[in-house]
């Protein structure tokens, strides 16, 4: 069984109801029915929010239904079935699901007037809002319109942002994350701590989230006129947008150019591992998976002659171009690799293509080279 505990703080989800916010909850609207639509943990943690708050709200929120994505095939072979969390938690509160992959030649569960979608991964097409009396709501993990896009948690880490914050906003009939800002993150944001990784963050940030949702539903934001409540717009007037797309394989390649300490240490927080390509003793090029990066102190020993060659290309209209690096065996089978601006890494483990991971040092002994 899956268990999902919301933060509860006296200042939002725990406090009492005023008569006023009562009566712009409940008497502006009609009862709230909604259309949860979810997929994964961070979601989890509003559909939870949602459902104790019909619970102890019989008057502002009447019925919730659940949209899930199919299940997804996973592991080697793609042989077994994974279902979305969001079902899973769905189906233990005893909820009603909707399990599509399209809103194609799909109608809105009858006397719907509330569709919320939170980290679905689906847009949700115009004509499903304007079946809904009040539209859509969204939680966004970003200050918007910063981090636009399906992974802002993990862009906020690989762009080394000190502060982040969660939005609440409506379902843009148009573009993913272009609704009106109704609640935000007061100003500077919060603080991301040192070194959290993807997984750290996402659970800081959803039951923060969760709270500004229904908070909202009880102030009745999702009511007109919505009054815009962001201020990250303004901060970045004038400035270019930066968007927050999946990451992918990709983003974790070695620009060995370009990257520094740093740069190692965000990426194989967010992506697990980094890769490279590098040439061996016999002329061979393969593929290494690096499994762990960390700085090495300035008083670190030295590094000696030994060389790696390794061979870089950063995207499909570049040629494959040589990078060589000074690598040393420490003695305890991890290496320091000597970075272009002077800074060094210590790898531990290292996973070369077909074989499983072994020792950096191991490795990396069969790829370098005396330095001529």
């Amino acid at each position: 069984m899956i268990l999902y505990t919301l933060l509860r703080p006296r200042s939002l989800l725990g406090r009492k109801f005023s008569p006023w916010r009562q009566c712009l909850s409940t008497s502006a609207s009609d009862p709230l029915r909604i259309l949860f639509c979810g997929s994964d943990e961070f979601s989890c943690i509003s559909l939870k929010a949602v459902y104790e708050e019909k619970n102890q709200n019989k008057k502002l929120i009447e019925s919730l239904d659940v949209m899930v994505l199919p299940p997804k095939r996973v592991g080697r072979g793609y042989k077994n079935i994974r279902e979305v969390p969001c079902k899973v938690l769905a189906e233990e509160l005893g909820l009603k699901i909707h399990q599509r992959e399209t809103f194609t030649k799909w109608e809105l569960p009858e006397a719907t007037n509330l569709v919320i979608a939170v980290s679905f991964g689906l847009f949700v097409p115009p004509r499903i809002l304007r079946s809904a009396k009040y539209g859509g709501l969204n939680v966004h993990p970003s200050l918007l319109p910063d981090l636009r896009g399906p992974a802002p948690i993990h862009h906020a880490i690989l762009r080394g942002h000190r502060c982040t914050g969660v939005s609440l906003q409506t379902l843009d009939d148009k573009a993913f994350d272009h609704g009106t800002v109704l609640a935000q993150t007061p100003y500077p944001g919060i603080p991301i701590p040192l070194g959290s990784t993807v997984q750290e963050l996402t659970n800081q940030l959803a039951p923060i989230g969760a709270q500004m949702l229904v908070q909202g539903l009880r102030d009745g934001v999702y009511l007109s006129p919505r009054q815009p409540a962001g201020w990250k717009a303004k901060e970045l007037d004038g400035e270019e947008l930066v968007h927050a797309p999946k990451v992918s394989k990709a983003d974790g390649q070695v620009d060995w150019a370009q990257w520094t300490t740093e740069d190692f240490a965000r990426r194989t927080r967010v992506l697990g591992s980094v890769w490279t390509r590098a040439v061996n003793k016999k002329g061979d090029v393969k593929r290494l998976i690096i499994q762990d990066a960390e700085a090495v102190p300035a008083d670190a020993p030295p590094t000696n002659g030994l060389a790696l060659s390794f061979v870089q290309n950063m995207g499909q209209d570049s040629e494959d171009s040589p990078h060589e690096s000074l690598v040393s065996d420490i003695g305890d089978g991890s290496c320091l690799i000597q970075l272009t601006n002077g800074e060094r890494i210590r790898v531990k483990r290292v996973k070369e293509e077909g074989k499983p991971d072994r020792d950096a040092a191991v490795v990396f002994k069969s790829y370098s080279k005396q330095r001529e």
